[in-house]
């Protein structure tokens, strides 16, 4: 692409795009942006797993939302991080409020279980840095802020390297996957792979929003929309489709207590247990 229309471009995002520019944007870096998103970064290591993460995000706001100059932002990050590290973004630094006490919480569960678990302990930090961007986003542009924390949540998860049953987490009052619910569900097919007839459980929960009997509805969809995207990727596998039952629970089993009215993203969830 010539100089000329990544300027106009990159003027367009600024200007167009919805979103407030990141900490690291730069006109300038839009110019060499497009050549970093295909680069091969290598390595097994936490800052490596970062270093892709990021550029992953860079692809994202430049092929999906056309911003390169929010592209510019985690390209700068990414390599931060291919050099030795990159911290995750405030609040502050962006002017937004996140959830109390996540930011906290993000950055002792990285640095507990970063060695032990790089690629998902990187996936989180990054996860982090698009929940931020989408509290900066006008209303409706760009990201869904209960999509981006449904993802952070996931990727949190996967860091602690949470035992037992599979977890996938919803957005406010919605029942449909998130790409991380999707690979949720990927890993959920590629363990039935081991079972030579697998029972699969689902049981959708919701948050404190709501009334009981409305909450129940929707459990029973998370858990439906699950189930059902379990058998399609085990029917694309080429595998003999598992048994499931599926069951909601309304509000009633909180993975985090609240008070009624209470909106909890760790409570807008589906869980998942196989057995034989």
């Amino acid at each position: 692409m010539n100089a000329i229309s990544r300027f106009m471009i990159a003027g367009a995002a600024l200007a167009l795009a919805g979103c407030s520019a990141l900490p690291g944007a730069n006109l300038g870096g839009t110019f060499t942006a497009e050549s970093y998103l295909g680069a091969s970064i290598e390595g097994g290591d936490f800052n490596s797993a970062l270093a892709r993460e990021y550029q992953a995000l860079a692809a994202r706001s430049a092929t999906k939302e056309v911003n390169w100059m929010d592209a510019t932002a985690y390209v700068a990050k990414s390599q931060q991080a291919a050099m030795g590290g990159a911290d995750p973004w405030t609040d502050a630094e962006l002017g937004v409020v996140a959830q109390a006490g996540l930011y906290d919480e993000l950055v002792s569960t990285v640095a507990a279980h970063r060695a032990a678990r790089p690629a998902e302990c990187a996936k989180a930090q990054a996860m982090w840095d698009q929940y931020l961007e989408s509290l900066t986003a006008t209303s409706g542009a760009c990201l869904n802020t209960d999509d981006a924390l449904a993802m952070l949540q996931e990727a949190l998860a996967a860091c602690r390297g949470v035992s037992g049953d599979f977890v996938v987490y919803f957005g406010f009052d919605r029942s449909d996957l998130t790409a991380a619910g999707r690979q949720v569900i990927e890993q959920v097919v590629e363990a039935l792979k081991s079972y030579s007839a697998p029972l699969v459980s689902v049981v959708g929960h919701t948050d404190t929003v709501g009334s009981v009997a409305y909450n129940q509805r929707l459990s029973e969809r998370r858990a439906n929309t699950v189930a059902n995207a379990i058998l399609a990727r085990a029917k694309a596998e080429g595998l003999t489709p598992p048994t499931i039952t599926t069951a909601g629970r309304s509000e009633l089993e909180l993975a985090v207590p609240t008070p009624d009215n209470v909106r909890e993203p760790r409570n807008r969830r589906a869980t998942i247990a196989i057995s034989q």
